[in-house]
């Protein structure tokens, strides 16, 4: 099978920004929805939030298209893509095209998000990071 290069400093560049974006989650320190109920907290969290699932999706896009599975059109093909090829679990790739509804809540019905919805957000992060985790080890592996 042949190595797939990746470009390696725009998938640095997206990796950098992701890492960034879970440091600030974390300093942000939310451990129940009632640490959302500071608006402060609520909006930082949801624009933190926002900026990862935009990074990451980047991420997995460049992944799919480096390794020629397509363009995707949808934020959720990404994860069909990706699934289909077995790069990632189905488990996984359904956790992932979840995120997207949060994203498109955060990104176009901002007015929607509740403190509980941001919440689960924050509690599913751990998807999240191993999805950025398969694709590391992805680029890593050129597979």
């Amino acid at each position: 099978m042949e190595k797939i290069h990746y470009d390696v400093e725009r998938m640095g560049m997206l990796l950098s920004d992701i890492k960034k974006y879970f440091d600030d989650l974390e300093t942000m320190d939310i451990r129940s929805v009632e640490d959302l109920h500071d608006k402060r907290n609520f909006y930082a969290v949801s624009m933190i939030l926002f900026s990862l699932l935009n990074r990451v999706f980047d991420l997995g896009s460049e992944v799919v298209m480096t390794r020629n599975l397509g363009i995707p059109a949808t934020y959720r093909e990404i994860f069909t893509q990706l699934q289909k090829k077995g790069v990632i679990s189905n488990e996984l790739a359904k956790e992932m095209t979840g995120m997207v509804t949060y994203r498109n809540l955060l990104s176009h019905e901002y007015h929607g998000i509740t403190e509980e919805k941001l919440f689960t957000l924050v509690k599913n992060v751990g998807h999240i990071r191993t999805f950025v985790q398969k694709m590391q080890e992805c680029i890593r592996t050129g597979n």
